[in-house]
């Protein structure tokens, strides 16, 4: 076995290959007394290749001698060292609690914005918890990040600060991350909260609408679907992904067999604007699921569409809708097209009809 200290020297070396198999060598050999030489070659290294060799051996290593060395490269310069320390001590798993907890109040923002990171990439029972103390801190931009994580990892126990930060805070921006994260962890207030923020939804600042609308896409009723329309005629091209995730959100919940023939009427002039053709093929899916009598033309008249996403989005429309007649216009589609992917398209949607 070779000594620690030839390791040291390797780890010294002009060569930056034998500097890369040191480190790499003292992670694989388990050795405790190479941290330190790892931690401070890590910040005097020059080869990006040999820093990413100490990092990922010192992510292997595992103990408190690491953690505590680690630690103090939170406070360094170097934004390289600074993002490795996170990855690094987010590795130590159970060692790492208590000394991120101490400094979730240090004095420097910085320091305690780093130390919410790494509590979000440990994902372990004490997670949540930690990060929830963060909700407290003087400083805006940990408070953003601390709602963002809390919604990432489904915290749902933490809806009700998340509803009182979204009621009480002048932030636009902690605003826009509170409707993001609660329209994945909303509680029964969380409707009430919002509504209460915004009485009338057609005044929601531009910046803050595409936040809103995320939320209405997991959380919105039907008394939205108003609110949707407009957008669609005086937003729809530049919010066309977001007002579709909403409509979709709201349609799937209410189980309506039939839409609003106004509601129809302004989705199929959404469809006549210059919206994605992915958008498009969504529209034609989204029609396809109801019962309108007026859908099927819509279907029809898209599936002579030159453009093929179009195209298939009336095609699988077609059988999903299950009207009869649907056949005929498939079956005479499909002597006109010769796309490989549109063809099976077709021939799905006439096995559904024949069902």
């Amino acid at each position: 076995m070779v000594d620690i200290s030839d390791y040291i020297s390797d780890l010294n070396s002009e060569n930056e290959k034998k500097r890369a198999f040191a480190a790499e060598d003292i992670a694989y050999d388990g050795l405790s007394e190479g941290i330190v030489p790892l931690v401070e070659r890590l910040q005097i290294e020059t080869s990006r290749f040999v820093k990413e060799a100490i990092v990922n051996s010192l992510k292997k290593m595992n103990s408190m001698d690491l953690v505590n060395n680690v630690i103090p490269l939170l406070r360094s310069d170097d934004a390289f060292i600074r993002n490795a320390s996170i990855d690094i001590l987010a590795a130590q798993g159970g060692n790492v609690i208590e000394p991120i907890r101490k400094l979730l109040s240090d004095p420097d923002k910085d320091v305690r914005k780093f130390a919410v990171d790494v509590v979000m990439q440990l994902k372990n029972g004490y997670s949540a918890n930690m990060i929830a103390e963060a909700l407290d801190d003087v400083d805006m931009n940990i408070v953003i990040t601390a709602v963002e994580y809390l919604g990432r990892m489904e915290s749902y126990a933490y809806a009700h600060r998340i509803n009182a930060l979204l009621q009480n805070t002048p932030s636009l921006l902690l605003r826009c991350t509170c409707l993001e994260t609660l329209s994945i962890i909303a509680d029964k207030e969380s409707v009430a909260a919002v509504a209460a923020v915004y009485p009338n939804s057609r005044l929601i600042s531009p910046l803050e609408l595409y936040s809103y609308l995320k939320f209405i896409a997991y959380r919105g009723t039907e008394d939205d679907l108003p609110l949707i329309m407009d957008l669609m005629r005086d937003k729809g091209n530049m919010m066309h992904k977001e007002i579709i995730n909403a409509l979709q959100g709201i349609l799937h919940r209410i189980h309506r067999d039939r839409l609003d023939e106004e509601l129809l009427s302004g989705l199929n002039a959404y469809l006549e604007t210059d919206i994605n053709d992915i958008n498009k093929y969504e529209l034609l899916l989204l029609l396809a699921a109801f019962n309108n009598e007026g859908i099927f033309p819509i279907l029809v008249k898209y599936a002579t569409s030159d453009n093929q996403l179009i195209c298939q989005g009336a095609v699988e429309g077609l059988g999903i809708y299950g009207q009869k007649e649907g056949q005929a216009v498939l079956t005479e589609l499909k002597y006109k097209v010769t796309d490989e992917e549109l063809l099976e398209a077709i021939d799905r949607s006439l096995i559904q009809l024949h069902k």
